[in-house]
């Protein structure tokens, strides 16, 4: 049976944006995991491995994560680091190592990984939702980040970071690509 995990990014919980939204949904289809990661204080890829390690064995061949902006790149890492195999990644907002303000890339510096390629060996289905009009994330890192993890891209013209600020308390666009095979 399928289950899901739900990430969020730097300076965010799991009880913003759509988050809480998309765990009702998926509650009628499987086991939900929405859960909360330190930030940005204690923020670093141990600390969020820490919360993640507690559910590594409901992490299986069925699961799928979906993910928001750093959630993205720190599931990346896990899985790479960790050898574990998921059925789906569903991106939103997703870069490695690029904001526009420098305060995120020294929060999120040890979040990065030069080993991105690699995530295809662990996940076959990648699909990146991105904006053109990110105001966190060049347009350009949100393109060359959806190409090294071999996405499918969902490019939007007019949805900033996917986020409350920008109208996102649900998100209606995601839930087939969650749901299909």
């Amino acid at each position: 049976m399928r289950n899901y995990f739900i990430i969020h990014g730097t300076f965010g919980h799991n009880k913003e944006n759509w988050f809480p939204w998309l765990e009702n949904k998926l509650i009628k289809k499987g086991e939900v995991f929405n859960l909360n990661y330190p930030t940005p204080e204690n923020q670093s890829f141990e600390s969020w491995s820490k919360v993640l390690d507690k559910y590594k064995d409901k992490i299986t061949s069925e699961t799928v994560f979906i993910c928001h902006s750093i959630g993205c790149i720190f599931l990346i890492k896990y899985c790479i680091f960790n050898k574990i195999k998921i059925d789906k990644a569903i991106f939103v907002s997703g870069c490695n190592n690029y904001y526009f303000d420098p305060k995120f890339d020294e929060i999120n510096k040890d979040m990065y990984t030069d080993r991105i390629s690699e995530f295809k060996n662990y996940c076959d289905n990648v699909i990146c939702f991105y904006s053109k009009d990110d105001p966190y994330i060049k347009f350009n890192q949100l393109q060359i980040f959806a190409h090294s993890v071999y996405a499918i891209h969902k490019i939007y013209e007019h949805a900033g970071h996917f986020n409350e600020k920008a109208g996102y308390k649900k998100f209606e666009d995601i839930l087939p690509y969650i749901f299909s095979k």
